[in-house]
């Protein structure tokens, strides 16, 4: 897997079966999948971020969500937010709170204020408006 990474031969499609393979399979095959965030099915991801799914698989597809960036990102991470496992659930809190609109978030998009206010807990009640504003939403 390295090596296909070395060589920038890591194809995202033939890949993509090995997200449910083994710890140490599933953390190479993220790491080669990285670079090609905007190319992976953003549906199958947060699929596997369910309850269902083991760990490593939850981590994994965290951190490609997380790395495609904009409401992709913070879709998952508060989808996160209820997890079993503390560190994803520690980590899904503080990509929530980094979180900012990017250029390929709408403006005034409304899925951006529900999942900020499903994440309202995580700040305080000024830069929760101070976030909203930035998406284009009113505070």
């Amino acid at each position: 897997m390295a090596g296909l990474r070395a060589l920038d031969l890591a194809d995202a499609e033939r890949l993509w079966p090995l997200l449910d393979d083994p710890t140490t399979v599933v953390r190479e095959t993220t790491v080669a999948l990285l670079p090609s965030t905007k190319q992976l099915p953003i549906g199958r991801l947060l699929e596997r971020t369910g309850a269902e799914y083991p760990r490593h698989v939850r981590v994994a597809a965290f951190r490609l969500l997380d790395a495609h960036g904009g409401v992709v990102a913070l879709r998952a991470a508060v989808g996160l937010l209820e997890d079993s496992d503390v560190k994803l659930r520690t980590w899904a809190r503080q990509s929530v709170q980094r979180w900012h609109p990017s250029a390929q978030v709408r403006c005034g998009d409304a899925e951006v204020g529900e999942l900020l206010d499903r994440g309202r807990h995580l700040f305080s009640d000024h830069a929760l408006r101070r976030r909203k504003r930035e998406a284009g939403l009113d505070g």
